[in-house]
């Protein structure tokens, strides 16, 4: 029985340069069947691609053709280990933490996507990384930190608070951090009171329905979550909503085009879209791969909702919302894709599309 193809979720495995490599690849990892070693097999396909692509893109040669490449190669790969037979650990593995696409309410498997993955960071990347790139990112695109000093901000979506923490080590005060997750807000809390951080807090929130007032805080922040909502529209209506007149909106939208970046990503959430995620994160783990990594890896391939936008589609979300002095930002860090496009990195359109949709607004 021919393996069933989600071309919704990644468009690229219809019609495009890699469409080919693509298919067989996806077709060669579902083949591997559902025991925990082919589990592990496939989340293991995740780390080996990411690194493979990061490497053909440092490479500065043209990338299509490589990237190919390594799909058909993994491809055959696989081929070769299924043929070998594969059998179950039973419960030398374990894992609670739902498929990426079957859990009880998309909400609730988010959550638990997220809280599980932030709960393993290191103290240094919960602090010192996180500061670091969004003070880069404020400074490089004309923002001056200390303008937010005694600011109030919110940050919707907070994951496990690192940003939160980052904007008031900045010196906003008071920063408020929201999140769907029990898990991030308990993780947060605890860092930040061993840390003896005050004048910042968390509370479980939805960010289509924030728990506050209109009119109301200095920064609204959100970075990189309402993509994952049932309604990211509703999300920035909120955020403008909370929003003091005069005050500063940030956004982060993934993007549309976006290269093979987010072609292999969106191959990965078709190959990974009935694993567990707990063992997904063991079989990271299991290469010796530090959290932070294993965060990016698996962000958006296991999270269940993963919507990205053009530049313009964004825009008229935030006017009809009542934003104004609209910007995107064209820089970032030196690991940010719109900053390797803004340098002329070679190829960059066609590994990266336009690179991260990041906003600033007023209303």
């Amino acid at each position: 029985m021919p393996i069933e193809l989600d071309y919704e979720i990644a468009p690229c495995l219809r019609e495009s340069a890699i469409s080919s490599s693509a298919r067989e690849f996806v077709e060669a990892a579902r083949a591997l069947g559902s025991g925990k070693v082919a589990s592990f097999t496939r989340s293991w396909c995740v780390a080996h691609l990411f690194q493979r692509s990061e490497l053909i893109f440092q490479s500065g040669e043209e990338p299509v053709a490589a990237f190919g490449g390594m799909l058909f190669q993994t491809a055959g790969l696989l081929v070769r280990m299924k043929s070998v037979g594969f059998t179950d650990l039973g419960t030398v593995l374990s894992g609670d933490g739902g498929v990426a696409g079957k859990t009880n309410g998309v909400e609730k498997a988010t959550g638990e996507h997220y809280g599980r993955l932030f709960e393993n960071f290191s103290a240094e990347s919960y602090w010192g990384e996180t500061i670091g790139l969004l003070r880069t990112r404020l400074e490089r695109n004309g923002i001056e930190g200390h303008l937010f000093e005694g600011k109030s901000v919110l940050d919707a979506g907070c994951g496990g608070g690192r940003y939160t923490a980052a904007w008031r080590l900045l010196g906003a005060r008071p920063a408020l951090g929201v999140d769907i997750s029990p898990v991030n807000v308990s993780d947060a809390t605890r860092r930040v009171e061993a840390a003896n951080l005050s004048d910042i807090g968390f509370s479980e929130g939805n960010c289509l329905s924030l728990p506050a007032e209109d009119n109301v805080f200095d920064v609204v922040f959100s970075n990189g979550v309402l993509h994952h909502t049932v309604d990211w529209r509703k999300g920035v209506i909120e955020l403008l909503r909370v929003m003091k007149p005069g005050g500063l909106g940030w956004l982060y939208l993934i993007e549309d085009p976006g290269g093979l970046f987010w072609d292999l990503i969106e191959i990965l959430r078709v190959v990974m879209r009935d694993e567990d995620r707990d063992l997904a994160r063991q079989a990271l783990y299991a290469l010796g791969l530090p959290s932070n990594r294993v965060f990016y890896m698996l962000d958006h391939v296991l999270v269940p909702i993963n919507v990205r936008l053009t530049p313009q589609t964004i825009e008229g979300a935030l006017s009809d919302a009542g934003a104004r002095d609209i910007r995107r930002l064209t820089r970032g860090t030196d690991f940010d894709r719109v900053e390797r496009i803004y340098q002329g990195e070679p190829f960059a359109v066609e590994k990266f599309g336009v690179g991260e949709n990041r906003y600033v607004f007023s209303k």
